[in-house]
């Protein structure tokens, strides 16, 4: 165990074992017994892809996308439209940034920029825009003691300002005299649904299939080179290995299988709100001269900002703050009053030129939590023809592309192109302890 990990052992809480064998039920098994694999009508059971993706997502569509680059035949079959606004890929924008005290996810930064301009390249189209990056609050904070460190160790450029000269820079901005604030000047805002638009567009464009409106009801793994999908329409599809990358409905879907595992996932509703400025107002806060930001406060809550960009206002969320929901079809429920409070509080003191009274648009997105916040990426465990893949714990689309290149990778049998640290495998889960993650 190196220091850093042994750091984060000593302050969070452990995690017990979630990876839990699922018993076949009685309604699963009524529900496998009125499905038909082997539907004589159906064309499509002539063609045999060489992966199929489920789920058209950052992650899914991601996926596909590099693996159609490199030539494989793949199909991805996504239950709702393109950019579709019911799971977590959709918005005006994403923060995309460094800003991360585990070396894993600065790696996959590295890996992720240049991924980026190679879609932004390949499709004519401007997808980041860099607005430079503020980490900041109490100056003992230690998520930012820790992404100082992080900084030091992987040698990312930073600067750490004074209350005046922030200010000074950034007039949107209000800090306190003890607040520690670190800039970065890599940050900046992924243009969300424009980007899953694009990277549509290039899996097609490279040769990959993809069926929108198509949900699919279960896989069935027949050997370790080949899986029947079936979807509710009743249409089969062949492959000869799958990836999983449908979010909130990732367990639901296992479950249908018979795949044996229960992965230890949470879905939140959560809520992002656009604050106006006041009248009269002469800063400018759209995303030309207003940076992204991560503000810790004393009590570990994590508040971000984006800069406007489609949608008139500064977008500003409250990190982890949502309804846990039992599914993705459980009923919406509003945001708790106290946690509107804490935001309205938050843009008051620290973006005092926005008019707080009232947000002038709220948006509604899930995360698809794990019990430790990090991602998952890996063969199921017995299964090695299923890819899991996609829940990002609220953190995960600026790392898309880069995700994707790990997904092909793993699934051509490819090394992997960074070393993730064990961070995104199905085993951490198994162990007694594994740090949380406690920042951003």
């Amino acid at each position: 165990m190196n220091n850093q990990q042994a750091t984060y052992t000593r302050r969070i809480q452990n995690i017990q074992s979630h990876i839990v064998n699922s018993n076949n039920n009685s309604n699963n098994s009524n529900n496998n017994n009125n499905i038909n694999f082997n539907n004589k009508n159906n064309n499509n059971n002539e063609v045999l892809y060489d992966c199929i993706v489920i789920g058209g997502g950052i992650t899914g569509s991601s996926a596909c996308y590099q693996m159609a680059k490199d030539g494989l035949k793949v199909l991805m079959l996504e239950q709702f439209k393109e950019a579709h606004d019911k799971g977590s890929s959709h918005g005006d924008g994403r923060i995309i940034r460094f800003s991360y005290p585990e070396d894993t996810y600065i790696r996959l930064a590295k890996l992720v920029y240049p991924e980026w301009s190679e879609i932004e390249r390949l499709s004519n189209t401007k997808l980041i825009h860099i607005t430079g990056g503020l980490d900041f609050g109490h100056q003992n904070a230690e998520p930012l003691k820790d992404l100082i460190e992080s900084y030091k160790r992987n040698n990312i450029d930073y600067q750490i300002l004074s209350k005046k000269e922030a200010e000074s820079k950034f007039p949107q901005f209000k800090f306190r005299d003890n607040d520690l604030i670190v800039f970065q000047k890599d940050s900046g805002v992924a243009y969300a649904s424009k980007s899953i638009k694009t990277i549509w567009s290039l899996c097609k464009r490279f040769g990959g299939q993809i069926l929108d409106n198509k949900k699919v009801s279960r896989i069935k793994v027949e050997s370790e080179s080949l899986i029947t999908v079936l979807c509710e329409d009743q249409s089969v599809y062949k492959t000869k290995k799958i990836v999983l990358a449908c979010g909130g409905w990732i367990n639901d879907l296992i479950h249908n299988s018979q795949l044996n595992i229960t992965l230890p996932l949470e879905i939140s509703q959560e809520t992002v709100f656009y604050w106006e400025p006041k009248l009269n107002n002469t800063i400018d806060y759209t995303q030309f001269n207003n940076p992204v930001s991560i503000f810790y406060d004393n009590n570990s809550d994590v508040y971000y900002s984006l800069p406007q960009i489609d949608v008139k206002g500064v977008k500003i969320g409250y990190h982890h703050s949502g309804n846990v929901l039992e599914n993705m079809e459980s009923k919406k429920l509003p945001f708790k009053k106290e946690n509107y409070d804490k935001v309205k509080g938050y843009v008051g003191e620290y973006m005092p030129g926005l008019n707080n009274d009232k947000e002038g648009h709220s948006v509604v997105c899930h995360y698809t939590n794990t019990s430790d916040w990090h991602f998952i990426i890996d063969k199921h465990p017995r299964f090695t023809n299923v890819v899991i893949a996609s829940p990002c714990s609220g953190h995960g689309f600026k790392f898309g592309p880069a995700i994707g290149k790990l997904i092909s990778n793993l699934v051509q049998n490819k090394p992997n192109p960074i070393d993730t640290n064990d961070e995104f495998l199905l085993k951490r889960f198994n162990s007694k302890t594994f740090p949380k993650r406690i920042s951003a």
